[in-house]
């Protein structure tokens, strides 16, 4: 049966043919295994494009986010926190969306996200279809002559993204014994200022951060910072329910000082734990060590640390209503038979 979505606002789109995405799913899962990128699977650079493209909501202005699929624009893909993005939009386009082309790239992009973090070992969370694909006139009247969704500036990127920032280094003549929640106040501030303007709590914005960043690495090439988070499963959900895992690393890691700062080659600081057997590192960005040091922050993470149940369930939650942001009344959730898939 098809169903049609209708949308008025600014964005009048056309119709979605169908809510059950089976062939759709298909095509995502069917794209992921490479031997010849990363760990073996574009799942996590999926993750992180749905991320980034739903990122840039301002409760404040009422707009960005993934509908309009400006993630297709030069000007957004340029932004230096979408760096490296470039081949998962250009494989979803041609393994996906060539042969689902009434699915908007919109769509494509946040559902891939969806898919990946199935394929990984995480849960399945329906997907609501509906978000439109901006034309460039459209999405100028939307956010200016750049037709993207960029920061003012206030939050503190220093790229001027609306996309959290990586480090902002230690707060400037702050006293060597000073605690490490004032020494990094400037990371810590710019991620609560960030995550206040997607209408995060506290509690999400750990949920978020620690979702995204159980998977993948950095590359130097790309953003400066190298390695992986997980070393161990960076392509497979690693806040396991029960045993170590990528949680385990803020209290065994930061908590006992083994995670130690370093400078990378391209000048990047991040902290880094080596087992000392001739293994890959483990790597956290200021990012992720803002959230042990701020007090509030650590509590979230603490107590995901003992319920990795609760942060699964709470994780998701946070998952769909970032990537639901700013497509209010727009959407309709999926029909896909729950038995497709994974889980």
């Amino acid at each position: 049966m098809f169903r049609v979505v209708t949308r008025t606002a600014y964005s009048m789109a056309a119709t979605v043919a169908t809510t059950d995405l089976t062939d759709v799913r298909r095509s995502i899962e069917t794209s992921l295994a490479d031997p010849n990128h990363d760990d073996g699977s574009w799942a996590p650079l999926y993750l992180r494009l749905a991320w980034h493209c739903c990122g840039t909501y301002s409760k404040d202005t009422g707009n960005g986010g993934s509908n309009g699929g400006t993630m297709r624009f030069k000007a957004e893909q340029s932004d230096p926190e979408n760096a490296g993005l470039a081949p998962a939009i250009a494989r979803l386009e041609s393994h996906v969306h060539a042969k689902h082309g009434w699915l908007s790239k919109a769509d494509v992009y946040v559902l891939a996200g969806y898919v990946a973090i199935e394929a990984m070992g995480g849960p399945r969370v329906p997907f609501g279809i509906g978000r439109k694909d901006f034309e460039q006139a459209e999405a100028e009247a939307a956010f200016g002559p750049t037709g993207c969704p960029f920061g003012d500036g206030k939050e503190g990127n220093p790229h001027g993204s609306r996309l959290p920032a990586a480090d902002l280094g230690p707060l400037p003549g702050c006293p060597a014994k000073a605690s490490a929640a004032e020494r990094e106040a400037p990371t810590i501030d710019h991620i609560r200022r960030t995550f206040t303007r997607l209408g995060m709590s506290d509690r999400e914005t750990v949920a978020l951060i620690v979702l995204g960043h159980q998977f993948g690495r950095c590359h130097l090439e790309t953003s400066g910072f190298d390695g992986p988070w997980y070393a161990f499963g960076p392509t497979e959900w690693n806040v396991y329910e029960h045993g170590l895992g990528y949680l385990s690393l803020y209290n065994m890691g930061l908590g006992r000082g083994d995670l130690q700062e370093a400078t990378t080659s391209k000048g990047k600081r991040q902290y880094e734990m080596h087992l000392g057997w001739g293994g890959e590192k483990f790597m956290m960005l200021p990012a992720d060590t803002a959230l042990w040091w701020d007090p509030q922050y650590r509590k979230e993470i603490e107590r995901y640390d003992q319920d990795r149940r609760a942060f699964k369930t709470e994780a998701m939650a946070a998952w769909k209503k970032l990537t639901e942001l700013g497509c209010e009344g727009l959407l309709t959730e999926e029909t896909t038979p729950p038995t497709m898939g994974r889980k």
